[in-house]
């Protein structure tokens, strides 16, 4: 679906220069707003909606560990957009081995009344069963 590339930054590490767990959320994160931002819906064009993501659970799977300066890319693998955001992507060495897997959950959320809120249907419209993989 899409794809980036990074590489594993000092704050990304605990003291023996592994990946945390958390950097690899973060990293989902990111190209979860990469991904609307390439369908029309940056995060200026999200906050002029008054709408939000709020970050639900996660689940992390480790295979093999990402190392300090390592570059890797991240492949968001599926990703369905609906009341609830759910996404799956894989983190990749330079040798395009999979060294971890995230699925994670996200909720639309409306800063304003400061509540989780049902998919506006101006997003829906733009995200159908087409952009499932």
């Amino acid at each position: 679906m899409i794809c980036k590339n990074y590489v594993v930054a000092g704050e990304d590490v605990d003291d023996v220069m592994v990946m945390e767990s958390n950097a690899y959320i973060s990293y989902t994160l990111r190209l979860l707003h990469h991904f609307l931002f390439n369908n029309g819906f940056s995060k200026e064009k999200l906050n002029a909606l008054h709408l939000g993501l709020q970050e639900g659970s996660h689940v992390l799977v480790c295979y093999k560990n990402l190392m300090f300066t390592e570059p890797f890319f991240v492949e968001m693998q599926h990703c369905s957009i609906e009341d609830k955001i759910n996404i799956k992507s894989s983190f990749f060495n330079s040798k395009k081995e999979c060294c971890a897997e995230v699925t994670k959950e996200m909720e639309w959320f409306d800063p304003i009344r400061r509540e989780v809120i049902a998919a506006p249907k101006q997003i829906l419209k733009h995200f159908n069963s087409n952009i499932r993989s």
